[in-house]
C-alpha cells in the first residue's frame, strides 16, 4: 500500500494505488497460471471502471479486456488492446461489431438469438465463424440465497435446464463454417462463495460431456472477491476450486481458462475522497456537509455504511455524526458515525475500496463535474482527470 497525502490533492477526487492495482493483476494471472495452468489470463471487466489509465494498466500487466457493448470494443482498442486479447460478452452486439470480432480473432460469446442469425450469416457468407456460447443455469436452486436473480432464474444466456442451449448448441452445429470452440458461464452472485464457482463448474463440467464440445476456452465469468494485503490468497482458492470441478472435462494443459474479474482487483485499489464543508445542528441531529456524494459510489442508493477514514485533529468526539454529500437531495447521506471525532469545515473523510461501480455510474454533470482522478505511485500523486475549477465571469 502506497501511503498517500490526501490533504495535498485537490478534492473531491478518486484516487488509485497503482502499485496495489498492479499486483492485484498480477497476483490473479499467477493464480492462474499455478492452479490452471499457463494457458490462461484474466479479461478484466471494463464496465466495472473503464477510466482509460486503469486500461491501461490492465494491458502492462498482460490481462485481457472483457467488453459488453460496442462502445467498450471501441474503447479497448483505442486503448490498444488488439482484437484477439478482447472478450466480447453480453446481449447487445452490434451485427458490424460483432462481424469485426469474428474477423479479427476475438473471443465472441454468443448471449441472444439475433447473434446466432447473424453469425449464421457470416458462416454462410463463406468465413469462419469461431465463437463461444454463453450458458444459463438455474444457479439459485443449488446456491439459495447466493444470486442476485429472483427465485427462479438470471436472464442472461441460453438456458440448459430449459432446453434453449441444446437447441441453439445444435443450430449452430449444423452450420458449416462454424466452429463451438468456448464456453461461458458467467452468473452475477452475492456472496461470491467458493460453491459458486464448483457449482458453475460443475454445470460446466456436464455441459461439456452431454453435448460433446472440445473447447479452446473456458470462460468462467467474473464476480470474484479479493484483491488488496487483506485478501491474499483469495485467487489461489478460487481457481483451484474450478479446477477440481471441471479440469477432467476440459484439460488445463489444452484448454484456455479465462476469468472477468472486475471488482475484485479494481474495488480495493480506489480511494473516494473530500473535505468537510459545513456542519450545523437540526434540533437533536448533527450534519456534516462534505464534498463527497453517495451519487459518485452509490448508484442505487442502497449502502448505509462505508469503511472510512477521518482526516482531522480533532479530539472531541460525538455520539453521532450524519455525514452528507454535497447535492441539494436530502437522501445524499453517506453514512452515520457514531462515537468518531468531531468533524470541523476542512477536515477530510476518505472512503476506502471505492474503485469499483463508482466512476462508471459517476454523472458526466449533475449538479458538479466529477471528481479529480489521480494517481498514486512511489514518485508521488499524478493528475489524471482534471477537476472543474472555473472562476466567475470578472
Amino acid at each position: 500500500m502506497t501511503p498517500i497525502d490526501f490533504s495535498a490533492l485537490q478534492t473531491p477526487c478518486f484516487v488509485f494505488d497503482e502499485a496495489e492495482l498492479r499486483q492485484n493483476f498480477s497476483d490473479f494471472r499467477r493464480a492462474l497460471a499455478e492452479h490452471w495452468s499457463p494457458k490462461s489470463n484474466v479479461a478484466y471487466s471494463v464496465k466495472t471502471n473503464p477510466f482509460p489509465w486503469i486500461l491501461d494498466i490492465a494491458k502492462a500487466e498482460g490481462c485481457y479486456a472483457e467488453v459488453v457493448s460496442n462502445e467498450e470494443y471501441a474503447l479497448a482498442l483505442k486503448q490498444g488492446f488488439p482484437p484477439s486479447q478482447i472478450v466480447f460478452n453480453g446481449p447487445i452486439k452490434g451485427k458490424e461489431w460483432l462481424f469485426y470480432a469474428l474477423d479479427n480473432g476475438s473471443y465472441v460469446n454468443l448471449d441472444s438469438q439475433r447473434e446466432i442469425a447473424w453469425v449464421k450469416e457470416y458462416a454462410a457468407s463463406g468465413k469462419r465463424a469461431r465463437i463461444g456460447v454463453r450458458a444459463n443455469v438455474l444457479l439459485e436452486k443449488y446456491c439459495p440465497g447466493e444470486t442476485l436473480s429472483d427465485e427462479r432464474h438470471g436472464r442472461f444466456g441460453f438456458s440448459y435446464e430449459g432446453g434453449a442451449l441444446k437447441t441453439a448448441l445444435a443450430e449452430l452445429q449444423a452450420c458449416d463454417n462454424v466452429d463451438i470452440i468456448g464456453l461461458h458461464m458467467h452468473v452475477t452472485t452475492l456472496s461470491r462463495s467458493q460453491k459458486v464457482y464448483r457449482t458453475l463448474a460443475d454445470c460446466a463440467a456436464e455441459i461439456i460431456r452431454e453435448f460433446g464440445l472440445s473447447l479452446e476456452y473456458f470462460d468462467i465469468g467474473g464476480g470474484f472477491y479479493g484483491g488488496g494485503p487483506k485478501n491474499v490468497g483469495a485467487y489461489d482458492e478460487y481457481v483451484r476450486t474450478i479446477r477440481e470441478a471441471v479440469g477432467a472435462s476440459c484439460l488445463p494443459e489444452e484448454t484456455e481458462l479465462i476469468v472477468e474479474p472486475g471488482g475484485a482487483v479494481v474495488c480495493t485499489p480506489g480511494y473516494y475522497a473530500g473535505r468537510v464543508i459545513d456542519v450545523k445542528d437540526i434540533v437533536d441531529e448533527h450534519y456534516v456537509v462534505t464534498e463527497l456524494s453517495r451519487i459518485n459510489i452509490d448508484h442505487e442508493m442502497k449502502k448505509t455504511s462505508y469503511v472510512h477514514e477521518m482526516l482531522t485533529d480533532s479530539t472531541e468526539m460525538l455520539p453521532r455524526q450524519i455525514v452528507c454529500g454535497y447535492t441539494c437531495m436530502d437522501s445524499d447521506r453517506l453514512f452515520t458515525a457514531h462515537d468518531e471525532p468531531a468533524l470541523k469545515p476542512g477536515d477530510m473523510v476518505v472512503i476506502r475500496y471505492a474503485g469499483a461501480y463508482s466512476m462508471s455510474f459517476t454523472p458526466q454533470f449533475f449538479i458538479e463535474y466529477p471528481p479529480a482522478v489521480y494517481a498514486v505511485n512511489d514518485e508521488g500523486a499524478h493528475l489524471l482527470r482534471e477537476p472543474w475549477n472555473e472562476l466567475p465571469p470578472q
